[in-house]
C-alpha cells in the first residue's frame, strides 16, 4: 500500500512539472511574438494634422549681381600700341581704353575718302551735263554706281580707323584685363570684363502660387549674412512671364541702397503680405515626391498608407496642404526613408 502511495505522489509531481513547463512555454511564445511585432515595426515620428492661420508672405534666396556685366571684345585687327587703363579702376562710357596701331588704317581711310570725294564731284558735273544734254543717262548711272561703291569703302575704312581707338561701351569697373601692349588683336579678341555695379540686383525664383501675389514695383526686404543687422530693401523690377521646368518663375529685385554689398554675396529676399489665410500646414519633411505629384504617409492603427496631396503655399519650414488631408489625420513627419506603403510603424516619441 505504501509503495502505491509513493508511486502516485511521483506521478503527481511529474504532472505538476509538465503543467508548469507548458504554461511557461506559452508565456514565452506570447512574449516572443510581441517582441517580434515590435521589432518589425519601423520607428518614425508621428504627428496629428492641425489647422492654423498663417501669413502669405514668403522668402527666396539668391546671389547679388551687378546692374550690367560686359565681356568686352575687339572688333578691329591690329597690334596694341598702348593701354590707357588698369585693372581695378572705374571708367566712363566713351573713355579711351586701348590704342591700336592705326597707321595703315589711317592711310586706307584717307585714300578712300579722297576717292569718294573725287567721284562725288564727277557725279555732280555729269549730272549738270546730263541736264544740258551733254552726257547720256547710261554714263550718269555708271558714275553714280562708282560713287556709291566708293562711299561704301570710305565709310568702312573710316569705321575701322575710328575703332582703332577702343572706347568703353559702358561705365563701370574694370574687373579683368586680358591684353598687354604689343599683343595682336583680331575681331573677337577678349579685352576687358567691365562691371557696372552702381546698382545691384538679385535674381531669385518663386513658385506658381507665389508669383500671383507679386507685382512689378512691389517692395521687398532683404538680409545678407555678410552684413548682419543691416536693414536692406529692394523693388521688384522684373517678373518672368514663363516658368522654368521646375514650375518656378524668375524674379528680379533691384536693391534700393547697396551700402556695402558686393556682387556675388548671398542674400535672402522677403516678400511680405498683408493678408492671412487659414488652412492645414504640415512640415516640409513630411512630404515626398515632387511638387506636381506630392504625397504623405498617413498612419492608421499602426499601418502607414501612402496618400496623394496637393501642395499650396510654402510657409517657412511648413507647407500648406490644399487637398488630401483632414484635421486629425496622423502622418509621418520624420523617418520617411524606411517607410513604404503598408509597412507597420511605431511612434519613437
Amino acid at each position: 500500500m505504501k509503495k502505491i502511495i509513493n508511486i502516485l505522489v511521483v506521478v503527481a509531481v511529474i504532472a505538476a512539472i509538465v503543467l508548469v513547463l507548458k504554461r511557461n512555454k506559452k508565456s514565452n511564445q506570447e512574449k516572443t511574438a510581441i517582441a517580434t511585432v515590435v521589432s518589425t515595426a519601423v520607428q518614425v515620428q508621428i504627428e496629428a494634422v492641425k489647422e492654423g492661420t498663417f501669413n502669405l508672405g514668403f522668402s527666396s534666396n539668391g546671389v547679388l549681381e551687378p546692374l550690367k556685366s560686359l565681356s568686352f571684345v575687339s572688333n578691329v585687327a591690329g597690334r596694341v600700341e598702348s593701354i590707357k587703363v588698369k585693372k581695378g579702376i572705374r571708367v566712363n562710357q566713351g573713355q579711351n581704353l586701348i590704342q591700336v596701331d592705326d597707321e595703315m588704317l589711317k592711310s586706307d581711310y584717307k585714300s578712300s575718302e579722297a576717292a569718294y570725294n573725287s567721284l562725288k564731284k564727277d557725279y555732280e558735273r555729269f549730272k549738270n551735263a546730263s541736264e544740258a544734254g551733254g552726257v547720256s543717262k547710261q554714263q550718269l548711272d555708271n558714275i553714280q554706281t562708282q560713287m556709291i561703291a566708293a562711299e561704301s569703302r570710305y565709310l568702312s575704312s573710316k569705321r575701322r580707323f575710328e575703332d582703332a581707338t577702343i572706347q568703353a561701351p559702358i561705365s563701370g569697373f574694370i574687373n579683368e584685363r586680358y591684353v598687354e601692349v604689343g599683343a595682336y588683336l583680331n575681331p573677337g579678341t577678349r579685352l576687358f570684363d567691365i562691371v557696372d555695379d552702381s546698382k545691384l540686383k538679385i535674381q531669385c525664383s518663386v513658385s506658381e502660387q507665389q508669383v500671383l501675389r507679386l507685382k512689378k514695383g512691389q517692395k521687398a526686404n532683404l538680409t545678407c549674412n555678410a552684413l548682419p543687422g543691416v536693414e536692406l530693401s529692394g523693388t521688384i523690377s522684373f517678373i518672368g512671364a514663363v516658368a522654368d521646368r521646375g514650375l518656378n518663375f524668375p524674379i528680379e529685385v533691384l536693391i534700393d541702397d547697396k551700402k556695402e554689398l558686393k556682387a556675388g554675396m548671398y542674400v535672402t529676399t522677403f516678400f511680405e503680405s498683408q493678408s492671412e489665410s487659414k488652412g492645414i500646414l504640415i512640415p516640409r519633411n513630411a512630404v515626398s515626391g515632387s511638387v506636381k505629384s506630392a504625397n504623405v504617409f498617413v498612419v492608421n492603427k499602426g499601418i502607414a498608407s501612402k496618400r496623394d496631396v496637393i501642395i499650396g503655399a510654402m510657409v517657412n519650414e511648413d507647407v500648406e496642404i490644399i487637398s488630401g488631408l483632414q484635421v486629425g489625420d496622423s502622418i509621418v513627419t520624420a523617418g520617411l526613408i524606411n517607410v513604404s506603403d503598408g509597412v507597420k510603424v511605431t511612434n519613437k516619441n
